[in-house]
């Protein structure tokens, strides 16, 4: 009896022309036909190239049903919809600014009023741009009568759709592109009365009579209002007039902003002047595909509140796509512990600190999530440099190009490294690890060698004497009691001379002068301590009255059995003048020395404006 049976493994087009061919030639009206050039032989290729594309089909149909295969945008964003999460919207960068105002209080006038959306304008790359007022601000008069004050001000042009409300009309699709929600606002006029109505964010608090909105992800990467059923957030009655305003904004192009116009008056005053507090930040993108379909479970795992570590890096890094990284720890963590706090460290993905604006939001924004008896802390991130010198061994038979092509190819790699390993909370300087890249970098390398120190850098007080603490979490070399100069730093001025600290072996921190031959001179023995099991070094009544270059560094030698660095809280690693000197395996004789490589840590300015003296780097 002849094989009826139709094969369905294979999906590419030839494996199903194949089978439908087998098939075919097993019925005894198409046994002799030929299948290859004949008429039906064309119906054939029609058939499986008809089968063919209902398989793409289908299967790029279930792909779409589930969040870790979707790859259309509209198709990730209902998936995600499904458990709860919106993607993030565009946000426009925020600015802090102190605004002074000529004007004399009197007894009758005493606080002006900046309007919300009071507008101002800004210059960046030859683009201008618009930013506002989020919120309507009062400035009280003070003790000289006179009126200043810091505003924030928020990139983006404010805009208003109206529209009524009815069965048939229910939710607004907001048109507009890079839409930032959290400037949307929702006013429902009824009979003349207006009632303002609030963004609903944990519907576990949404009752029946609730005057709440809800926003969700719409198709084609915008956003929709929409409204209670009177059972979960009270209904508009129909007929009422929705007035939906929110500002579309310009994402991440106005980041760095700095000196701003004020369109027209402030508060109705003429006579004023602007100071940038905090350059503008915080503006971002719209939420990737990737970013949704990562942060889109792990939100569900948190179930809106903020317990846990985790819990709080993966909220704030999900409302804060300008974020590049996130640290948190307890209070029972830091040093010294603070009980009934939670401190946090972050890191931009454009520049290393950011602003008090941007902070002070961040703030805002956790309550709603947090413990009520914890409170969130900021502690800026700190950076730990360090300095490695590479000496790489090259086999002169198999090198191709010169010693400088083996430099210049470790050097990328050095950057490479820090780029790709370091610069993050959890970016760990492995010596083995590092080692490897730079034997990697070039089939002539035979073996490499390394040697390394770590610094820290300050800006000191050059007005009074201070006290500064240097967490270096890391032992320092003390080969035995009495190994001097593990500790050095920059020059500095100090009673009129050129001055240097180092340390004594024994755990005190001094400044000396340097002599023309080589010897020292101890202006004083007791400028601070140097603990080299912990790493910790305290200046003390620090009172330099100039310095070198645009801040001081402090380098200490680690010790030689712990050249692996870890990173702890808010501390980060980066790279500064590295060196690399190639080595001819063959002559012994170093070819190249003290070839600079650029890494952010050299090239980039990573301090803040300014310290104080409380501050712990």
């Amino acid at each position: 009896m002849a094989n009826t049976t139709l094969t369905v493994s294979g999906l590419s087009f030839d494996q199903i022309r194949s089978n439908l061919r087998n098939y075919l030639a097993t019925k005894a009206t198409f046994r002799d036909v030929d299948f290859a050039d004949s008429a039906i032989g064309t119906l054939l290729d029609l058939l499986a190239y008809n089968t063919y594309m209902l398989s793409f089909y289908a299967n790029m149909s279930t792909n779409e049903s589930f969040l870790d295969t979707a790859q259309l945008y509209d198709s990730v964003v209902s998936r995600a919809k499904a458990i709860g999460y919106t993607p993030i919207s565009a946000r426009g960068a925020s600015a802090n600014v102190l605004v002074t105002f000529g004007v004399t209080a009197n007894s009758t006038v005493r606080s002006l009023a900046i309007a919300k959306d009071t507008r101002f304008t800004t210059s960046v790359n030859g683009a201008s741009y618009i930013f506002v007022t989020p919120e309507a601000y009062t400035i009280a008069a003070d003790d000289t009568n006179r009126f200043s004050g810091y505003i924030t001000i928020t990139e983006g042009t404010p805009l208003t759709h109206r529209f009524t409300y009815s069965a048939a009309n229910s939710f607004l699709t907001i048109p507009n592109a890079n839409t930032d929600v959290d400037s949307i606002t929702v006013n429902v006029t009824t009979s003349g009365s207006v009632v303002p109505y609030t963004k609903a964010d944990d519907i576990f608090v949404v009752g029946a009579t609730a005057k709440v909105f809800f926003v969700d992800a719409d198709a084609k990467s915008k956003y929709r209002i929409s409204f209670g059923d009177g059972v979960l957030g009270a209904q508009p009655a129909f007929g009422s007039t929705v007035a939906v305003s929110y500002r579309t904004c310009s994402a991440a192009k106005t980041n760095g902003a700095n000196t701003f116009t004020a369109v027209g008056s402030i508060a109705a005053q003429s006579n004023f002047t602007l100071f940038t507090a905090d350059r503008a930040t915080g503006g971002s993108e719209q939420e990737p595909i990737e970013s949704v379909r990562f942060n889109a479970p792990r939100m569900y795992e948190t179930q809106n509140r903020a317990v846990t570590s985790s819990d709080y890096q993966r909220i704030i890094l999900r409302d804060n796509p300008s974020l590049q990284g996130v640290n948190v720890w307890g209070g029972e963590d830091n040093i010294p512990p603070i009980y009934g706090k939670v401190f946090i460290s972050v890191k931009p993905n454009s520049g290393m600190v950011i602003g008090t604006t941007q902070k002070e939001r961040i703030k805002s924004m956790l309550r709603k999530y947090n413990v009520q008896s914890i409170s969130p802390e900021f502690v800026d991130a700190t950076f730990l440099y360090i300095t490695p010198s590479i000496v790489v061994n090259y086999d002169p038979t198999s090198i191709v190009g010169t010693a400088s092509d083996i430099a210049s190819s470790v050097a990328s790699t050095v950057a490479s490294y820090e780029a790709n390993v370091l610069n993050r909370f959890d970016g760990k300087f492995r010596a083995s690890k590092f080692l490897e890249a730079i034997d990697n970098s070039d089939t002539s390398i035979v073996g490499s060698t390394l040697s390394l120190t770590l610094s820290k850098r300050f800006v000191p007080d050059i007005t009074r004497s201070s006290s500064y603490t240097f967490m270096f979490n890391h032992q320092f070399n003390l080969p035995n009691p009495g190994y001097k100069y593990a500790i050095s730093s920059s020059e500095f001025t100090y009673k009129g001379e050129s001055a240097y600290l180092d340390d004594d072996g024994y755990g005190v921190l001094r400044v000396y002068y340097q002599n023309s031959d080589g010897s020292r001179t101890y202006v004083t023995s007791t400028s601070g301590t140097v603990n080299y099991l912990t790493g910790q070094i305290d200046l003390i009544n620090f009172a330099p009255s100039a310095f070198s270059g645009a801040e001081i560094t402090i380098t200490a030698e680690p010790s030689v059995s712990e050249y692996n660095v870890i990173p702890i809280r808010n501390q980060i690693l980066l790279l500064r003048d590295s060196k690399v000197h190639v080595k001819n395996d063959s002559t012994g004789l170093r070819e190249i020395n003290n070839w600079a490589i650029t890494t952010l840590g050299t090239s980039a300015s990573v301090l803040a404006p300014s310290y104080s003296s409380s501050v712990v780097y």
